[in-house]
Parts: structure tokens; sequence; C-alpha cells
């Protein structure tokens, strides 16, 4: 009977040094997640006030002329 006690107490004990070194170690690794992506943003916009940016895709892809309208690639069904 003492043994599985004392075995309980053990199993107990590793249970909340478990529970607390992972508390305490994804609490730091998800602040040091928080702050890169803090950092990431601010390098992105790294924009003074009054600045516009403007982007724009290239027509290379394109297959078609802009007058030519939309073309819509099908296959017939009979």
């Amino acid at each position: 009977m003492i043994a599985l006690a004392r075995f309980l107490l053990i199993l107990l004990i590793i249970y909340f040094i478990v529970k607390f070194f992972t508390r305490f170690i994804l609490q730091r690794f998800f602040k040091k997640m928080q702050t890169n992506f803090e950092s990431q943003q601010n390098q992105y916009q790294k924009k003074e006030e009054g600045d516009v940016t403007i982007k724009t895709k290239s027509d290379k892809n394109k297959k078609i002329d802009k007058d030519e309208g939309d073309y819509v690639d099908y296959e017939e069904v009979k």
C-alpha cells in the first residue's frame, strides 16, 4: 500500500513539474513569435505618412489582346 501511495505521489509531482515548465516554455515561445511577427510588420509598413504605393500586375501572361474581349477555354460536350 505504501508503494502505491509513493508511486502516486511521485506521479503527481512529475505532473505538476511538467505542467509548470510547459506553461513557462509555451509562454516564452508565443512571446517570441509575437515579437517576431511585430518586427516583420514594422519592417513591411515602413512608409512615411502620405506616401502612395500602387502595385499593378503585368500583362505579360495574357493570351489575347485587350480589344478582343474575354477568352473562355471550354470543351464542347455532346
